[in-house]
């Protein structure tokens, strides 16, 4: 099968990337250039596949009250600004675990919080992509509270699920998946699970294990774009980074389309 390959933007490329070769990207919600970078996927012939909506504020939504509130009225701007640029999925998290205001464990409140984001999805016909984190607990109350309804979709890290030690994730939610965050790691490094770990490395220059990802993708079904979320920048307090730090932005961009083309191959 012919799969079609994407990105997370780096910056404004849009025009870049389809010279070197992808077929599809995706960005933060950045409301000042949604529109333009959609018009010029449109120019380019890609696929803007998808917003990855604000994150590390999750708590709030178990927490509830006016910050609660606030958060959720995020999430559903993000979700209107999908529709309107027919940007067909939105990525978003159930948790930023290292937090320290987040709570022991998914809360009443915080369902109905997600309760009212997985209507706005439904009704606006955006798939939502709940992605793999830290914390796996909140992922696991929403995916089982929500599972029938017909936004309900899954966003597999290959990173998280290596440098956080997640359970299978594909076994578990892979009849869901709709979006890919393909990225590579060492693992955890230290004495705790930390997102220092969480390098987002071009695939093969980690230990996550490229066959496995592979299987587990196929052996579900899915056969949208594959698309992978890179940095060319250390997290604090490490130095995996190396050569990419320096390199032009153009190099990356082709080393990581040969590094995804490889995956799909089976050739790392």
């Amino acid at each position: 099968m012919d799969r079609k390959l994407g990105i997370a933007l780096m910056g404004d490329h849009v025009n870049m990337i389809g010279q070197i070769g992808w077929d599809a990207f995706f960005t933060g919600w950045d409301r000042n250039n949604i529109e333009r970078w959609a018009n010029e996927a449109a120019q380019n012939g890609l696929l803007y596949t998808s917003i990855h909506a604000p994150f590390s504020h999750e708590y709030r939504i178990w927490n509830g009250g006016e910050d609660g509130e606030k958060e959720i009225k995020t999430m559903i701007s993000c979700i209107e600004d999908c529709a309107r640029f027919d940007i067909p999925v939105m990525v978003l998290h159930t948790m930023n675990g290292f937090s320290p205001k987040t709570p022991a464990a998914p809360t009443q409140v915080g369902l109905d919080g997600y309760a009212r984001i997985i209507e706005a999805g439904n009704r606006h016909g955006v798939k939502l992509a709940f992605e793999n984190t830290e914390r796996e607990e909140f992922l696991a109350a929403v995916m089982q509270k929500f599972w029938n309804e017909p936004c309900l979709g899954f966003c597999f890290d290959s990173g998280h699920e290596c440098c956080y030690r997640n359970s299978d994730m594909m076994a578990l939610y892979g009849e869901k998946l709709c979006h890919t965050h393909l990225d590579d790691n060492f693992g955890v490094t230290g004495d705790v699970i930390t997102w220092y770990d969480d390098a987002h490395l071009p695939m093969g220059d980690g230990i996550v294990n490229w066959r496995r990802v592979m299987d587990s993708i196929d052996a579900c079904g899915y056969t949208g774009v594959l698309t992978c979320e890179l940095s060319m920048r250390d997290k604090p307090e490490r130095d995996v980074h190396g050569a990419y730090k320096s390199m032009p932005v153009e190099e990356f961009y082709a080393l990581a389309l040969d590094r995804m083309k490889k995956v799909v191959a089976r050739q790392l």
